[in-house]
């Protein structure tokens, strides 16, 4: 959790591996999808519980995958990272 005040109640880091993706097209399409994926889910499945519980969190968003997939899993993904913080966040 974040002692320190900030703006906004979630700060969040997307990293793509440079070792996995040599090509920074390739990195950036898979940052795209998955700040867009956030961005669409966040108020719904994240903000409303942090407000609720009056908590700040960071954290960090690191794509392993080998292949570049569809944003469709994307989403499917980022909704379910999100609805266990969510949930992490009410039970604390």
């Amino acid at each position: 959790m974040v002692t320190e005040p900030q703006a906004a109640p979630v700060q969040i880091l997307i990293s793509v591996s440079k070792k996995r993706y040599k090509r920074a097209v390739d990195r950036n399409l898979v940052k795209r999808r998955v700040r867009e994926a956030y961005r669409l889910c966040k108020q719904q499945h994240l903000y409303d519980a942090l407000s609720i519980a009056q908590k700040n969190i960071v954290f960090s968003v690191s794509y392993i995958g080998k292949e570049i997939e569809p944003y469709a899993l994307m989403e499917k993904k980022m909704l379910k990272l999100l609805k266990q913080l969510s949930e992490q966040v009410t039970a604390s």
